[in-house]
């Protein structure tokens, strides 16, 4: 890194960061600049990532400052992380939202921090292999992220042998992959369809219209301020369905006092629903 760039140059810096995408980094957090900034610094024709964060503080907002604020966001993902949570969805929360949505035959999901999409294909791989039931039902996966380049991994599917091969169950591997070459392989047009990915900034944009009935927002919030985590989960309560409809942040997560959600502590994961909703078991 530049040796000549100042402490306070990137305090500016992370609270634009802040400012834009929510999330807070302090000084002690100034390693991650180089290796993160590097990339983009050098498709910007910047000599170092000193004078690219130079300009970014100089300068108005451009797509400029969104590459840099996305490369520091964190897109640590595997297929059905977390096994506990992914047991709650299969024997609790999904048979729940099933009876409940039987009259409209129609589940929308939105997964909120999606990165490179293994989350959302591994809800959307569970519900066809365990719910073959609703595989006529209008099923509405939305999968977010700020970050271009993971979005744009996502909509193709492709993930290479060692993603797949570390906590992808054997038998979702031969039902829904295919190997594309040595090392790569492409997950089935019929779970690719069942997903849509999208840019969404979760303190900048608006939220998607109506309302849904999952809600994923795992191992986000803990980047956040307290500010910016209440402004967040107050947005998020509006969204999420009156009835039933169920929110699930990251095992490490929690309300931090929101007295608009109850908890729900009776499955293997934590998750969270409207005040004075109980369709499901307390």
């Amino acid at each position: 890194m530049d040796v000549q760039l100042r402490d306070e140059e990137i305090a500016t810096f992370f609270s634009q960061l802040e400012k834009n995408l929510g999330v807070s980094l302090d000084i002690s957090k100034k390693y991650l600049l180089e290796a993160r900034l590097k990339p983009v610094s050098e498709a910007a024709n910047y000599a170092s990532v000193g004078d690219f964060i130079r300009y970014l503080n100089r300068s108005r907002q451009t797509s400029w400052h969104e590459k840099a604020f996305a490369a520091l966001t964190t897109n640590e993902t595997t297929f059905f992380r977390d096994p506990a949570f992914f047991l709650t969805l299969q024997e609790s929360v999904l048979p729940t939202l099933i009876r409940h949505r039987s009259d409209l035959k129609r589940l929308r999901i939105w997964s909120a921090a999606a990165s490179s999409g293994q989350e959302a294909f591994s809800l959307a791989m569970m519900i066809r292999l365990y719910f073959p039931e609703i595989s006529n039902w209008d099923i509405d996966i939305l999968g977010s992220d700020v970050s271009l380049p993971v979005l744009a991994k996502a909509r193709k599917g492709i993930f290479n042998e060692s993603e797949v091969k570390r906590s992808l169950p054997t038998h979702y591997l031969d039902k829904f992959f295919k190997k594309i070459d040595g090392n790569h392989y492409q997950i089935s047009d019929a779970i690719r369809s069942m997903v849509r990915f999208e840019r969404w900034n979760l303190i900048s944009d608006s939220f998607p219209n109506g309302h849904y009935d999952l809600i994923l927002l795992r191992n986000v919030l803990i980047y956040f301020s307290a500010e910016n985590k209440s402004v967040v989960l107050e947005k998020l309560n509006k969204l999420l369905a009156d009835e039933c409809g169920a929110l699930f942040l990251g095992g490490a997560e929690s309300m931090n006092g929101n007295l608009k959600y109850d908890v729900n502590l009776n499955y293997k994961w934590t998750f969270y629903i409207k005040k004075g909703i109980s369709l499901y078991d307390r």
